[in-house]
């Protein structure tokens, strides 16, 4: 096998560095709604995105306090990967703010939140950066409390036909959502 060369080794690397790739340091959590059988579009998005080599986790709701406790003893020793993202559907939707205020009362920013159609409405407080809430006309609302210095985003999106049961299960929801992780991914912390 012929060695290559100290210049094409550099022209390779300066490619690499240089190239619009997606950081793998990001921690992406996705959350189910109620029963956990409900929101296989939260799945169907943790899969679409481990494929692009972005670190996602689909798990029921009630495991975002263990997720957020697990973000906090791992920040003591400085091994979080950021930009941190979390994703919920329906109960999963209302945890998504208790999960940004609990790690924003320990110290640690919620790069991004997003919400499919919360079941009630959520008052977000120092944890979250930036949020959108894709919901229908009877979805929980999401509002700026005590200490919000970030950007909510409120989407009606049942001009896509969506319900929901189907909100995050629906392609152009989909995309949506997708589209603002890898952005926010792209960007770092």
């Amino acid at each position: 096998m012929k060695p290559i060369s100290y210049t094409t080794f550099a022209w390779v690397l300066a490619a690499l560095c240089l190239s619009p790739q997606i950081s793998p340091a990001a921690e992406v959590y996705l959350m189910r709604g109620g029963f956990d059988i409900f929101s296989i579009g939260m799945n169907e998005m943790a899969d679409i995105l481990k494929k692009e080599g972005i670190d996602a986790k689909a798990q029921s709701f009630t495991s975002w306090r263990l997720v957020a406790d697990d973000i906090i003893k791992r920040s003591k020793t400085k091994s979080v990967s950021y930009p941190i993202v979390f994703l919920g559907h329906s109960f999963g939707a209302d945890a998504g703010p208790d999960f940004a205020n609990y790690l924003g009362k320990n110290g640690i920013q919620v790069d991004l939140v997003i919400g499919f159609d919360a079941l009630s409405s959520k008052t977000l407080g120092p944890g979250a950066k930036k949020v959108i809430n894709y919901c229908t006309h009877t979805g929980g609302r999401y509002t700026a409390g005590q200490g919000f210095r970030g950007k909510i985003t409120e989407v009606d999106v049942t001009k896509f036909g969506v319900n929901h049961f189907n909100i995050e299960q629906a392609d152009r929801v989909q995309q949506l959502a997708l589209d603002a992780v890898r952005s926010q991914v792209r960007k770092g912390r």
